[in-house]
């Protein structure tokens, strides 16, 4: 199967995770070439990985060069996605799609009007963890699912100084952190049909307290929410709520469960590919769950080297366009609900991707063997 030639732009810190797994892990990628407009990041990470350093322009240029691996700042997803799928580029986007739906709708509609691929992350989805939770769902593990709920607390002023576009639009903690949950929950029972939200920016003018960084002693505003409680109702009945405050303390506290008639299903960290998943059945404790499936190590890109196989062999890809874009609706539709105090009906609607191949008996530790990229991708 001939490989992918792929280019990533963007050079900043999830790179380095991004293209250690392309260029080691996945045989169906031929990672190329990256570009980043700042220059030093760029020949760096081209050292590192043995790769070209090339302009965007240089890129897209390239008639080999079938997929653009977009890494930038999700301010610039919208502009560098559409001028690749316009080039004639395949894209597969770090979180999220855009910025907006009506920019993401776009998108989509360009990939389908030029016949092109276009995938999105988050794809931590496709890893061991949520992997076996689908497992166990369809399975009847938990009997009929009826509720779920998600909760996320982080340290704002850690985190917004460090990386200051979690405090502009696009960057709010209900997108940048809880699409891992909303996509979770999604690729687990599909479709949302409506939410309504509250949502406050709280201590909305601040002083930066980082040393060496721009705006150390200076002031500046927080330009999204950073606390926001939804309640979500998914089309197969299944309701809860959804709890992310990104102003509380460090480190994270995570909570994400499923509860169904015969059972209890926990996610410690839809952020991971392999977090302890556990299980509780009626008068018996908590246990942890063996996964059954593989990829549980630091496997960012997964979901596009899934994409890539997908082209190779003419089928949809998982991590798809259609489901970033619903998962970008529930949670934009979350601000608007909270904004305007109305129930938000979601219009969009994506096809459940379907599970990946678990692993087989006789390999250590649980007892399986994790497939290999060929037999799980392709």
């Amino acid at each position: 199967m001939k490989a992918v030639k792929t280019a990533v732009i963007g050079c900043g810190a999830i790179s380095s995770a991004y293209m250690k797994n392309l260029k080691e892990r996945f045989s169906i990628i031929e990672l190329a070439a990256c570009s980043d407009l700042d220059v030093e990041k760029m020949n760096y990470r081209a050292d590192e990985f043995d790769i070209k350093p090339l302009t965007f322009q240089e890129i897209l240029a390239d008639p080999e060069m079938e997929m653009i691996i977009n890494l930038t700042n999700p301010m610039v997803h919208y502009e560098i996605t559409k001028t690749a799928l316009l080039a004639g580029k395949h894209v597969y986007s770090e979180k999220m799609l855009a910025v907006t739906t009506k920019q993401a709708k776009e998108l989509c509609q360009i990939a389908n009007e030029k016949k092109l691929y276009l995938g999105v992350a988050p794809d931590t989805f496709l890893g061991g963890t949520i992997q076996t939770a689908r497992y166990l769902l369809e399975h009847g593990m938990i009997g009929k699912p009826l509720s779920f709920v998600a909760s996320l607390t982080r340290d704002f002023g850690i985190f917004a100084e460090i990386l200051p576009h979690l405090r502009k639009p696009g960057g709010s903690i209900t997108v940048d952190t809880g699409c891992y949950y909303m996509t979770a929950l999604t690729s687990l029972l599909g479709n949302v049909d409506k939410v309504n939200a509250f949502s406050t920016v709280n201590e909305q003018l601040r002083t930066g307290r980082r040393l060496g960084t721009s705006d150390f002693g200076k002031t500046y505003e927080v330009q999204v929410e950073n606390i926001l409680c939804a309640n979500v109702l998914f089309k197969n009945g299944v309701m809860g709520t959804f709890h992310m405050n990104s102003d509380c303390i460090f480190d994270e506290t995570r909570i994400l469960r499923i509860y169904g008639t015969e059972g209890i299903l926990s996610i410690d960290d839809p952020n991971q590919f392999g977090s302890k998943l556990t299980l509780r059945k009626p008068f018996g404790p908590e246990i942890e769950f063996p996964l059954t499936h593989g990829f549980t190590d630091e496997y960012r890109g997964i979901g596009a080297a899934e994409m890539a196989w997908s082209m190779r062999k003419g089928r949809k890809n998982r991590a798809s366009a259609e489901m970033g874009y619903h998962v970008l609706e529930v949670l934009e539709g979350m601000a608007v609900s909270a904004q305007t105090g109305k129930l938000c009906q979601v219009e969009s609607e994506f096809e459940q991707p379907s599970m990946l191949p678990a692993g087989f008996i006789g390999g250590k530790e649980y007892g399986m063997w994790a497939p290999t990229e060929e037999t799980a991708l392709s």
